[in-house]
């Protein structure tokens, strides 16, 4: 409803305009001015801000642009596989930015949620305007702090520095946290011995089952993928896979390596109940 009483509005603006401009005009003319504004797709202007995608924003312009979310995984989207599609992705990335008139403003997230981990980069689109926009623009090696980039991060630390990461399967470069967590995309066939995955995923069934919270809590599928592909063989090992902070390292560390060892992941989960029960009661 609103949307029609705004257009409906800009409709009597122009008509008064150009009523003002030519005090001879009749209906006629202001429907033939019409007729050739959407020939022209020239829309009257209505004081507000237009929410388009860059496939509907082909052929339009506008004085002032914003191009929201550039960075790798969304332009181009990580669905864009071969060099064909990320050709299209680039095209697309040229039609936003040549929408602007006078004035257009390009920006992205270090993350997916405020506070989260900054392990996003700026779209490989605009690295060669880096001249331009600055260090913060490249796609890697660049500084993680701000949305800009390039800055330091809290209470004057030094910005860390984002490592661009490849698929070992195929050398594709990883763009999602995902991919880059398990070290390989998501075409390229999984390298990890199905049994001991799934002696993993059953071991921590029930130890989510036993401490009642969700399995993911424990620890997400995609951790539990890159330590069945990395196969660690200690907790040094361990600790260095994404998604295995020091917390988890120590309440389940010893677990996951037993299971890794060939140890029943149902025996293993069961004395780690019989071990907190214990650490709770104390002893009988």
């Amino acid at each position: 409803m609103r949307d029609r009483w705004e257009s409906l509005q800009a409709l009597v603006g122009l008509a008064d305009n150009f009523v003002s401009a030519d005090p001879s005009a009749r209906l006629r003319d202001v429907v033939h001015e019409l007729d050739e504004r959407a020939a022209a797709q020239h829309a009257p202007k209505v004081e507000g801000v237009t929410l388009a995608s860059l496939h509907a924003a082909k052929g339009l312009e506008w004085d002032c642009v914003f191009m929201v979310g550039c960075s790798d995984g969304l332009i181009p989207v990580s669905m864009a596989q071969g060099p064909e599609a990320i050709q299209e992705e680039r095209r697309l990335m040229y039609v936003g930015l040549t929408r602007a008139r006078r004035e257009l403003r390009l920006s992205w997230s270090g993350a997916r949620n405020p506070g989260g981990r900054a392990s996003r980069r700026p779209s490989r689109f605009l690295d060669e305007a880096a001249s331009i926009l600055g260090d913060g623009a490249r796609s890697a090696g660049r500084a993680v702090g701000g949305g800009s980039g390039g800055r330091s991060g809290r209470a004057g630390k030094p910005a860390k520095v984002a490592k661009s990461s490849k698929c070992r399967g195929c050398g594709q470069d990883l763009v999602t946290g995902a991919t880059r967590k398990v070290g390989r995309c998501k075409d390229c066939p999984p390298t990890y011995d199905e049994a001991t995955f799934n002696a993993l995923v059953g071991w921590r069934l029930e130890v989510a089952g036993q401490a009642k919270v969700a399995a993911y809590l424990v620890f997400t599928d995609a951790t539990l993928t890159a330590i069945a592909e990395m196969r660690p063989a200690n907790q040094g090992e361990l600790a260095m896979i994404s998604g295995v902070g020091a917390r988890k390292l120590e309440r389940y560390g010893d677990d996951v390596l037993a299971v890794m060892g060939g140890a029943d992941p149902l025996e293993v989960a069961e004395k780690r109940s019989a071990v907190t029960k214990l650490a709770n009661n104390g002893p009988l």
